[in-house]
């Protein structure tokens, strides 16, 4: 194979490279000793090498960090040579816009292939071709690039996140300000909350943007109807990997269509530059002393849940496995884990009668616990009389209860209610259009028990989703 002067040119900035990952070794001394191989004296593109020593090493942190957006590894992990090799292709990948990106590549693959670790040429590959069909790009200078950062955050702010605010007569300042300015009624208590979701852990990689928007929100929004709250405002705290405008798009669509179907307006936030993750701060009003606590349950206090139990854990299941369900009941699942219901309607309605109320976020059993510690009693819940749906039933001999009892994501409410309370000793009504089932009963003895239809005590595998 014809060796070109250009290969002895990589060859001498991976060698430079090298030796300044180790040493942060300066061009600008005439003592700087570096061991170049003297076959890239004798027959390297000099001018061109010169290039490659003067322009990569000040643009190391970027390519670095560009490099972290797509690997999984972090880069003081990767191998020395390895690593130099990498960054020689990031360099010529994005910024010799002039060169093949598949010269680029094959370059690295031998330079790897004869002084990298067996296999790293793969690695190396991989990486090189998730940065050539992604948007990333090389600036000139630090300077720039806090320019164009700075510029580009307030455009993806203005361009998927500003909406005017005058339909919200109690903002006075929302988006677009150091700070919002909101008025509160007289009369009113302001609830606040807040969520983060994270990917990879409270949703993968393939969720639907749209539908991050939207969960993002509605988990939020159940924290409020948990407090008998009326959700008035919103902040969101949104760190993406990259500017991606098709993304940003859909999810901006799922945020705001969640928060237009219950009047909220967005008066502020942050974005930033990282994995991605969402955090959403939540702001509702309630009567003075109106609030739902945990603390108010009261022995003889029927429990109630809106809905079913167990769907969004089925449809996380679902999503790493296969169940052997049909296209109508996999759709149904996946709907029920990524687009949950906050029962804000509900809890409204029921805010003058509930002794106490949690959202169902963890599971029936951690959530309820809850209210039991908090309000010093306990409870006995009957098996059966917890609420599945058709696409559970289905499933229930093969998956048990647990998914119902305890894996989490339901976003469903729970509330106890006293036995002189209208709907006390109901075992289902409907309020607001949602179904609530009565599943057991508050107790003074301390403790919770789950018994199915013999009476005999049911022993859960799960107690609840653990957050660490």
């Amino acid at each position: 194979m014809t060796v070109s002067a250009r290969h002895y040119a990589r060859l001498g900035a991976v060698q430079f490279l090298y030796a300044w990952n180790f040493q942060k070794q300066s061009l600008s001394g005439t003592e700087d000793q570096v061991l170049i191989d003297s076959d890239v004296l004798l027959h390297g593109d000099m001018r061109y090498l010169q290039k490659l020593l003067k322009s990569i090493p000040p643009r190391i942190p970027e390519i670095d960090a560009i490099v972290s957006e797509v690997i999984h590894r972090k880069i003081e992990t990767i191998d020395p040579v390895e690593l130099s090799i990498l960054r020689l292709g990031v360099y010529e990948l994005l910024a010799e816009s002039d060169i093949p990106r598949k010269v680029t590549a094959n370059e690295c693959i031998e330079l790897s292939k004869e002084f990298g670790n067996p296999g790293s040429y793969k690695f190396i590959n991989g990486t090189l071709d998730k940065l050539a069909f992604g948007n990333f790009s090389l600036h000139k200078s630090n300077q720039k690039i806090d320019k164009q950062s700075d510029r580009r955050e307030f455009e993806l702010i203005e361009k998927y996140f500003s909406r005017s605010n005058a339909k919200f007569e109690s903002v006075i300042q929302g988006v677009g300000d150091d700070s919002a300015i909101v008025e509160i009624p007289a009369g009113k208590q302001l609830v606040i909350s807040t969520d983060t979701l994270l990917e990879s852990v409270h949703f993968s990689s393939e969720t639907a943007p749209r539908d991050i928007g939207y969960k993002s929100l509605a988990v939020s929004f159940s924290d409020l109807a948990a407090m008998g709250a009326q959700p008035e405002f919103a902040t969101l705290n949104l760190s993406i990997p990259k500017a991606d405008d098709r993304w940003l798009k859909r999810f901006s669509s799922g945020f705001f269509e969640i928060a237009d179907q219950y009047n909220v307006a967005l008066i502020g936030g942050d974005t930033v530059n990282g994995p991605l993750g969402i955090t959403v701060t939540v702001l509702g009003s309630v009567d003075e002393g109106g609030c739902l606590l945990r603390s108010g349950a009261r022995p003889g206090d029927g429990i109630f849940v809106t809905g079913t139990l167990g769907d969004a854990a089925l449809g996380l299941l679902l999503a790493n496995d296969n169940l052997g369900v049909s296209d109508e009941v996999s759709r149904y699942l996946l709907h029920r884990l990524n687009r949950p219901s906050p029962r804000v309607d509900v809890a409204l309605g029921l805010r003058r009668h509930a002794t106490s109320a949690i959202d169902i976020s963890d599971g029936l059993i951690a959530d309820l616990t809850h209210i039991l510690e908090q309000s010093g009693v306990g409870a006995e819940i009957e098996l059966e009389r917890v609420p599945l749906s058709d696409a559970y039933r289905q499933l229930l001999t093969d998956v048990g209860w647990d998914h119902a009892l305890a894996r989490g994501d339901d976003y469903e409410l729970c509330v106890t209610l006293p036995e002189n309370s209208e709907f006390a000793m109901v075992n289902e009504i409907v309020i607001e259009g949602v179904k609530l089932t009565r599943v057991g009963i508050i107790t003074e003895q301390p403790g919770l028990v789950i018994k199915n239809l013999l009476q005999e005590p049911y022993h859960p595998e799960h107690s609840g989703y653990s957050h660490f």
